[in-house]
């Protein structure tokens, strides 16, 4: 759906700690990179107990050239938190997706009299995101292959056209097998996110070839129709990710022409998620709140449940706990508060991305159909 390690990066960096002023012997300096900006709310505005002074006597025993790290440490631990919740109830309620899981291009072969004559080519098959998929990850995770004989050395070359003289990716594909089609599951996925825009090219010299490829007679630009058995279902699921355009160079040329009436003898099977990562860095500010307030839980807990043997620390461990938990007088504490802002992050964010947040049915929604 995203990824964690990246946003959690991102989001850390918005909070920040400030030294309380009054406090008794306050930390006075920080890394610039751990303050908080002038004008905004840093985690001690969460709650007065959060003074850097107490926050290091409830941490574990460490140098003190070592608290910043830790403090940096904190940061991200409370972003990882914020998003792993939020992940959770996206899927819960149903709008993280898993769009496509190995789906081969076709389920259909070639017959073996489609024999295509070897002519020193560079053949295959072209890849190109749909536009507006900024927020679908697309990997080929298998590849098929059919030829008319075994080619224990067959060598994939993967290529993408920011730059067709470096291949991205050499694979070597042992085929065990004549005739039948053969699929070869990919150690590392070919993520199409990788690069920015594009066109992708899987393919093969001919010259490398002992036998010969069997051609696939269908148009994999073009939805099949329904004449040509259950082909179209198979099309209408990844086409709307993916554009798919068998192609050939000519040896000694860099002019690379498109077919449309076969497959060089070549599948791939796909795989599509929701990858919400640069939708959702753009939405920064909607997860400042709930990553600071995680933020002081999680610091508030510290104290709470220290191991340390120091007057300090022993003093703040009642106090902080009554913070973290509901008064006697209805009052909310700060755990309640924190579980309040990340439900509300579903409000917050919903339907960034018509594909993969659409706004999650409210609890009771009554769904009208038309008569007749």
């Amino acid at each position: 759906m995203f990824n964690t390690l990246t946003l959690a990066a991102l989001l850390a960096t918005t909070i920040g700690y400030r030294p309380v002023a009054g406090a008794p012997d306050e930390l006075t300096s920080l890394p610039n990179d751990l303050l908080a900006p002038d004008g905004e709310l840093a985690v001690q505005d969460v709650h007065p107990l959060l003074t850097l002074r107490n926050i290091q006597q409830a941490a574990p025993q460490m140098p003190a050239a070592a608290f910043p790290d830790f403090l940096k440490t904190a940061r991200v631990t409370a972003a990882t938190k914020v998003l792993q919740s939020f992940r959770e109830q996206k899927q819960l309620t149903g709008t993280g997706k898993r769009l496509l899981q190995d789906l081969p291009l076709t389920e259909a072969s070639g017959a073996y009299r489609d024999k295509i004559i070897r002519q020193g080519r560079f053949v295959g098959l072209a890849l190109k995101m749909r536009p507006g998929m900024q927020d679908i990850g697309v990997r080929v995770t298998a590849i098929g292959t059919q030829f008319t004989e075994r080619e224990p050395n067959f060598r994939l070359v993967v290529l993408h056209s920011s730059d067709l003289d470096t291949p991205v990716a050499e694979l070597e594909i042992p085929r065990i097998d004549r005739v039948y089609f053969e699929w070869s599951k990919l150690s590392q996925s070919i993520d199409l996110a990788s690069k920015s825009g594009g066109t992708w090219y899987f393919g093969y010299y001919e010259d490398e070839l002992s036998g010969q490829a069997i051609r696939l007679d269908q148009n994999l630009q073009q939805r099949p129709g329904q004449c040509c058995g259950n082909a179209y279902v198979q099309y209408d699921k990844w086409s709307p990710y993916v554009q798919v355009l068998p192609f050939s160079q000519a040896a000694l040329s860099d002019d690379i022409t498109y077919q449309s009436n076969t497959n060089w003898g070549l599948n791939l099977r796909l795989e599509a998620t929701c990858d919400l990562t640069q939708r959702l860095a753009g939405q920064v500010p909607s997860f400042a709140a709930a990553v600071r307030e995680q933020l002081a839980v999680n610091l508030l807990s510290l104290m709470a449940y220290s191991t340390r043997d120091n007057g300090l620390a022993d003093k703040t461990k009642a106090l902080a706990l009554m913070e973290l938990n509901n008064r006697t007088d209805g009052q909310p504490g700060l755990l309640t508060q924190l579980s309040r802002t990340l439900k509300a992050l579903d409000v917050d964010i919903s339907g960034v991305s018509a594909t993969c947040l659409p706004c999650a049915p409210k609890p009771g929604a009554i769904k009208f159909k038309s008569i007749g």
